[in-house]
């Protein structure tokens, strides 16, 4: 005679119940790793803006540059809506100063609202960079005793 126990299809009735939760769990772990890979992207392209911007030889050709550069380093993304805002900050431009660059980017995360998630997220990089101290730059009127 067979023991018959009344936990009979208990294990269904538990995978039922826990399935729901692994799976919001697993898309909740997409969502993070989806923010977590953007704002690696956007802090890299902000990097990358800052030190194209250090080098040019003038405060707007900065500013062209960082943008430039900020587009190329988030070519291709298709999470960035909108493409990326970039402010470059050129108020200390000179040798021995610096440059920053900030860049602004919404991240569309509409297809994991269902989550909990919100439609979209702005995420920022920033990063400065020096500008060298012994590169003439045309806007800072050369060294000392050099005329034009």
């Amino acid at each position: 005679m067979r023991d018959r126990t009344p936990e009979r299809g208990s294990m269904s009735l538990e995978m039922v119940l826990v399935t729901p939760v692994f799976i919001a769990f697993l898309l909740f772990l997409a969502g993070a790793g989806r923010m977590v890979d953007a704002k690696s992207q956007v802090d890299g392209a902000a990097r990358d803006a800052a030190r194209a911007a250090s080098i040019a030889r003038s405060a707007p050709s900065a500013q062209s540059l960082a943008a430039e550069t900020a587009a190329a380093g988030l070519r291709g993304t298709d999470w960035c809506a909108g493409g990326p805002g970039v402010q470059t900050d050129v108020s200390d431009w000179g040798p021995g100063g610096r440059v920053g660059v900030t860049i602004t980017c919404d991240v569309d995360l509409g297809d994991l609202a269902f989550i909990g998630l919100p439609g979209s997220k702005r995420l920022q990089g920033h990063a400065i960079a020096p500008i060298d101290t012994f590169s003439y730059r045309g806007t800072d009127g050369g060294p000392p005793g050099d005329a034009p």
